[in-house]
């Protein structure tokens, strides 16, 4: 696969390109950096070593440090019991060759040297006894050559070494003869072989794979120092070892499937066992553990078990490597724990042991961070350190009162294979990386959709939204075009160079005439096309975000043009140093000086007096083939750079924020030192500390300034209702503005605008509804009015009361019910559907209202407006005597009326209240009758009329102040003229 570093996102790549046109950077100490709100992410420090770069026996174990960004000399350290050694430089100064090998058996490190730069073939072994100091060197003949007395360095034996020794037999053959080498002298050990490997040893014997003379055969053996005793472990048929070996301080052997065949190390003369394991997958045995690796989408995962099968098989989560057992018949592995030092952990019964001193940290130094992206305020980045394989770290950013945090890193996901890509891109919670020999979208760490395979060299990721990105490759750029990808299907198609992706659209720019250009967006849900801005100068270098539109160049070359779509704002922007950044609301530009270098600035958009902030000077790579070493989020304001220790600095770019769920803006008061709502005191609430101007208006003249400052973002201004000459202002509303500037950078936040109601009077209303509901209508329904009776009304609430007959027979007015609660409305009619109840006939329903204004205050309930809904003819309270008839008339009361023409016909009825009222249709053939109560005779009604009255309230009598009971009755008289002698009767109302 071609190598990673010509995979970058487009802006990226175009920054860069900019900015080696635009000469040298000089990296912006921190400490001279532009004050900002900014925190930072300590150097990044190496995690676990890779495999072959750890050697451990006991608690003592050795390993090399990574680099920090290519930069950093490789070194050796060591701890012994915990307490860190740095060994220094292994190799002499003087021999410029590199340390290939590295073990530790008991107290003793040794440590090789060649000039064979893939290791293993030493002219000297280095041995130093941790517990004393004490150094002594062993050499190694190895001059290359092959022949006779050539010797070659094989592995650790305590304090000693193991060398494979050429020489000619008798028959003058080339054989080789592996040697115990100490300060003491020579000791052979095998001889007449063609080669030796060794897979295991330690200060008591090794096990050695022999290439066996003549012929090349293949022999598995154990080598007792002690005894000189030679055991044969296996005669494997090819190269192809065991799955697994064990080689304790008691044992030794081999694993085939599920079968464990074994030695006593004290007697390896005697016949081995055989030994049932647990599990066919054990590759690592010590005296109480078997591990192997099992495939998972994080990587090889470490599993392990007790030796006996007592505790099942587990994932011990993390990234282990370099399992080995030691010289204490334990099994160790290095783990890489996110965030965390590097260790190295013993297992005990197949897990991870807890007791105290089983675990060895390795003091952590900086590592590589091999690139940096931010989107929608996460920071992610990619540590390679010094393992093979790496992982993707994320950290959360945030703003507020105190400052600018940033939460530890944790990890995304963790690479399967090769070694760490460059972030390709990011887009909130998704990422697409490089992986293997495809591009991979992980959302939260999860992969997701179909991965699009390499299959070209030279290509380069331009954008990506986290469901698509756009692609150019070789064929793509030949044609001109773009491949758009689609995440969840696989899918592809080519698009126009120079596209982008934004909001579920693909923006691209489009030639409409000779002078005259448009920038189209194509919904790439429905395809549907609409051009959203257009342009009078040649465009290229498209950018999108939010409703803002960027051209890097518009006609004349290093000049850009900013544009709102639904606007005609067009601002030009310098170009000249580096291509500029649109991001949300945000632009990010460049500016070049002799001493500083180039220096990134932040503007946001859409806010009146906001101007380009100076954030930091763009820091060099760490070498040309690294990525930058700085970011930009396109989403939210925030931007990131490293230094060269390895520490990751990250300013905020915006401007104070409104927290709306914190704000509280009344929209007015009422200063009438009542106690209630007499000064208007709104809240805003920031996320940073803020200095605020609140400016109040009359129309266009100013009344009243206020001016503060908010350490902690919560703004809480008092206005007494009186203006800037401390008199009372008059009643009415005036216009506000807030004007806020953050104070540790300037920077201003968009202007929040309003009105307040300023009311010393206060508010009333009035009610009205006709006296008898048959006044307005000929069913049971009561229209209700009402209206305010002071300025600045905006609401009212509409009551109802009912006098009801309890049942000792007493009538009692009932309590104020709500009807309307803060309505706008101004009538409505009582009984329709929404009513509280229907009205009942024979009861008067008495109708309030209470207002409320725009200072916030609530008037007092209104006079009532009392309504009776008369009793219909039909009801059997009244008793008829004499000739009556019924007749069903439209327009009557309930419909119906009473008929008679009978001189002397009576209805009568108890009228327990305080007024009568008789409700009758008038005619032109209308009668006369008489009204009597309580026997005596209080009227004469005539009904004549030359044109027909229904509902009309004919007559009137009021029968007390108080609620008693009376007899009533009307009698039909004679008519007063031939033909105008009936009685339309329609109903009775008796007021309570």
């Amino acid at each position: 696969m071609a190598s990673h570093i010509r995979h970058h996102l487009f802006l990226s790549a175009a920054v860069a390109c900019a900015v080696v046109a635009a000469g040298t950077v000089v990296a912006l100490p921190a400490a001279a950096a532009p004050a900002g709100v900014t925190t930072s992410l300590p150097a990044r420090t190496t995690s676990v070593p890779g495999a072959g770069q750890v050697s451990g026996s006991g608690q003592a174990v050795v390993w090399r440090q990574g680099p920090a960004s290519d930069r950093l000399t490789h070194s050796w350290l060591s701890v012994a019991g915990g307490a860190p050694q740095d060994l220094g430089v292994l190799a002499e100064d003087s021999e410029g060759v590199p340390v290939d090998a590295v073990s530790v058996q008991g107290s003793v490190v040794a440590t090789a040297t060649s000039t064979d730069p893939n290791g293993g073939l030493a002219d000297h072994v280095t041995l130093r006894h941790l517990d004393t100091g004490v150094r002594e060197t062993l050499a190694v003949a190895y001059d290359g050559s092959g022949a006779p007395e050539n010797e070659r360095y094989r592995a650790q034996a305590g304090d000693g070494i193991l060398v494979q020794q050429g020489y000619q037999n008798d028959a003058s053959d080339y054989r080789v003869r592996l040697v115990l080498r100490t300060s003491d002298g020579d000791r052979v050990l095998l001889t007449d072989d063609e080669q030796y490997r060794v897979l295991a040893s330690d200060a008591g014997g090794a096990l050695v794979l022999r290439r066996t003379a003549p012929g090349w055969g293949y022999r598995i053996v154990y080598a007792d120092f002690a005894t000189g005793t030679t055991v044969t472990v296996a005669e494997p048929s090819g190269d192809e070892l065991p799955q697994g070996m064990e080689f304790t301080p008691s044992h030794f052997g081999v694993i085939d499937g599920a079968t464990l065949t074994e030695w006593q190390r004290s007697a390896p003369g005697e016949g081995p066992a055989t030994v049932t394991l647990p599990t066919d997958k054990a590759r690592w045995i010590s005296d109480d553990t078997l591990a192997w690796y099992a495939w998972s989408p994080d990587g090889n995962e470490l599993y392990a078990m007790s030796r006996d099968g007592s505790t099942a098989p587990a994932d011990l989560h993390g990234t282990f490597q370099d399992i080995s057992v030691g010289d204490d018949g334990r099994m160790r592995a290095s783990l890489f724990r996110p965030d965390v030092d590097a260790a190295i952990q013993t297992l005990t019964e197949g897990r991870v042991s807890k007791a105290a001193g089983d675990t060895t940290t390795i003091p952590a130094g900086p590592a590589r961070l091999d690139a940096l992206s931010l989107s929608g305020g996460t920071l992610y980045n990619a540590d390679n350190s010094s393992r093979a394989t790496g992982v993707l770290l994320s950290s959360a950013l945030s703003v507020g009162a105190s400052g600018a945090s940033a939460t530890a890193p944790s990890r995304v996901l963790a690479y399967s294979n090769g070694i760490v890509h460059h972030t390709l891109a990011t887009a909130g919670h998704r990422v697409l990386v490089e992986q293997g020999d495809a591009y991979q979208v992980y959302d939260n760490g999860t992969l997701t959709g179909v991965p699009l395979r390499l299959t070209t060299s030279g290509d380069q990721v331009t954008d990506f939204d986290g469901s698509r990105f756009l692609l150019s490759d070789r064929t793509t750029v030949f044609n001109g075009t773009l491949l758009l990808y689609t995440v969840a299907t696989g899918s592809s198609r080519r698009v126009p160079a120079g596209s982008v992706l934004n909001g579920g659209g693909l923006y691209t720019l489009a030639q409409d005439g000779t002078s005259s250009w448009s920038v189209r967006r194509a919904d790439l849900a429905t395809g549907a096309t609409t051009t959203v801005a257009t342009v009078d100068c040649a465009p290229a270098g498209l950018q999108v975000r939010g409703p803002w539109i960027l051209l890097t160049t518009c006609g004349t070359p290093y000049q850009g043009l900013l544009l709102k779509t639904g606007t005609t704002t067009r601002t030009m922007v310098d170009a000249s140093v580096v291509a500029p950044v649109l991001g949300t609301n945000m632009l990010y530009t460049y500016t070049k000086d002799a001493a500083a270098g180039i220096t990134l600035n932040a503007q946001v958009l859409g806010v009146p007096g906001a101007a380009p902030r100076a954030l930091f000077a763009i820091p060099s790579r760490a070498d040309s083939a690294s990525a930058e070493r700085w970011a930009v989020d396109r989403e939210a304001p925030w931007a990131a750079w490293m230094d060269d220790d390895g520490v990751t600095h990250i300013e905020w770019a915006g401007t104070p924020s409104r927290t709306s769920a914190a704000t509280s803006v009344p929209t007015g008061f009422s200063p009438n030192s009542d106690g209630s709502s007499d000064t208007w005191a709104p809240t805003w609430t920031y996320d940073r500390p803020v200095a605020w101007t609140l400016t109040l208006k009359s129309g266009s003249n100013p009344v009243r300034t206020l001016t503060g400052t908010a350490t902690g973002g919560k703004i809480a201004p008092l206005w007494n209702g009186r203006n800037n000459a401390g008199t009372a202002a008059a009643e009415g509303a005036y216009g506000w503005t807030l004007a806020v500037k953050d104070t540790v950078t300037g920077e201003p936040a968009a202007d929040a605008v309003g009105t307040v109601a300023l009311r010393r009077t206060v508010p009333a209303a009035s009610v009205t509804s006709p006296a008898l509901a048959s006044d307005a209508s000929a069913g049971a329904v009561i229209p209700v009015n009402w209206a305010a009776k002071t300025a600045g009304v905006t609401s009212y609430d509409i009551g109802w009361r009912v006098v009801t007959r309890g049942g000792t027979g007493e009538w009692k007015l009932g309590p104020l019910q709500t009807w309307r609660n803060r309505t706008t409305a101004k009538s409505a009619v009582f009984g329709a559907s929404g009513s509280p109840v229907g009205p009942t006939p024979g009861l008067t329903y008495r109708f309030y209202a209470r207002a409320h204004d725009d200072a916030g205050q609530t008037g007092a309930w209104s006079a009532a407006s009392a309504t009776g809904v008369p009793v219909d003819d039909r009801s059997s309270v009244l008793s008829y005597k004499g000739t009556w008839s019924s007749a069903s008339v439209a327009s009557a009361w309930a419909k119906t009326e009473r008929v008679s023409a009978t001189k002397g016909a009576t209805v009568s009825f108890t009228a327990d209240g305080t007024k009568l009222r008789i409700v009758a249709t008038r005619r032109s053939n209308g009668g006369r009758f008489a009204v009597i109560v309580d026997g005596a005779t209080v009227g004469t009604v005539n009904l004549y009329a030359p044109t027909t009255g229904y509902r009309q309230v004919v007559f009137t009598h009021t029968l007390g102040t108080r609620i008693t009971t009376h007899t009533a009755q009307l009698k039909v008289l004679s008519g007063s003229t031939a033909g105008r002698s009936t009685v339309h009767l329609d109903a009775v109302m008796v007021t309570r």
